[in-house]
């Protein structure tokens, strides 16, 4: 269960949704913090960044409401890659293009459905265990990605996805941008192109709290115990490329480049949008199982 050791600080000021919210996530096996005051909740975040590993935002609070909530915790070295999911009653696409870019990855419309609810918490416990290990990788492979100037690299897995992008993307000037860009990419093509794994099968398994599992299963299979996924970078003095192909059937990337309000509160569907809000430039090929990603190179990288 990804809920093990995970623990989630629900914020609204409204008492009855406050305890709905934490009554679904013990539920779940989830840990809980619970506050119905912005302010009394940033004063435990400043004061305890380290005790918490999720937080549920409501946007509109008194005193301090959401956004702002979330623009100190962004200005925080602990708090500012948590995962925060923003409850509102009003998603927009230009609204979480907007919340995205101050740092917010995940919406939840209310009144919220509990199963969206926890589906969406799972998903960024996964995302939270991810970005821990993103940032362990960043550390240790800054200077192997120091020498790169043009490779060929090959994974079989989520893991080995993770240790290439946070190589690849501690050369770029905004490098925790282009690390969410790159893994988005990255764990696209294993996903879908290795494992096919659809949209909604992959919504049904994070209702669940099974998608984990399911790629570990899938990834031992004998027809997928050689498949790789190709990355040939190409770096100059001033920009990078990745070229990412998985040779797989390919799928409708169009559907997913730009941020569907249909989608906007559902646990998965977002990656590419993301991708090309934090990257320069991604570009698919036809069918969908080659993507390019490029972006600007840190100065004196």
């Amino acid at each position: 269960m990804q809920s093990q050791n995970i623990k989630v600080m629900a914020v609204d000021d409204d008492d009855i949704n406050l305890e709905i919210l934490i009554k679904n996530l013990k539920d779940s096996g989830y840990d809980t913090l619970a506050y119905n005051d912005g302010q009394e909740a940033w004063q435990h975040m400043n004061d305890n960044p380290e005790s918490f590993d999720i937080v549920l935002l409501d946007k509109m609070m008194p005193k301090m409401n959401g956004m702002d909530l979330l623009s100190k915790m962004k200005e925080h070295s602990l708090l500012k890659n948590i995962p925060v999911i923003i409850q509102t009653g009003d998603v927009g696409v230009n609204e979480v293009k907007q919340g995205m870019e101050r740092g917010a990855y995940y919406y939840l419309c209310k009144p919220f459905d509990p199963t969206i609810m926890v589906a969406m918490v799972n998903a960024a416990s996964r995302d939270c265990i991810r970005r821990n290990n993103i940032y362990k990788h960043m550390k240790d492979e800054t200077s192997i990605a120091e020498m790169l100037k043009k490779g060929h690299f090959e994974y079989k897995n989520i893991a080995e996805a993770k240790k290439l992008a946070s190589a690849i993307s501690s050369k770029a000037d905004k490098p925790d941008r282009i690390n969410t860009a790159l893994l988005e990419l990255m764990v696209n093509s294993v996903e879908h192109g290795l494992l096919s794994i659809g949209y909604e099968e992959k919504g049904k398994l994070l209702a669940h709290d099974n998608f984990a599992n399911e790629i570990d299963k899938r990834c031992k299979l004998p027809q997928n115990a050689e498949k790789t996924v190709d990355v040939f970078v190409n770096a100059d003095n001033k920009a990078v490329s990745v070229r990412i192909s998985d040779n797989g059937k390919g799928f409708n990337w169009r559907k997913y480049e730009d941020f569907d309000p249909l989608r906007l509160t559902e646990p998965n569907g977002r990656g590419i949008a993301t991708a090309k809000l934090m990257a320069e430039k991604v570009e698919f090929n036809e069918s969908g199982n080659e993507v390019t990603c490029t972006f600007n190179r840190a100065i004196g990288n």
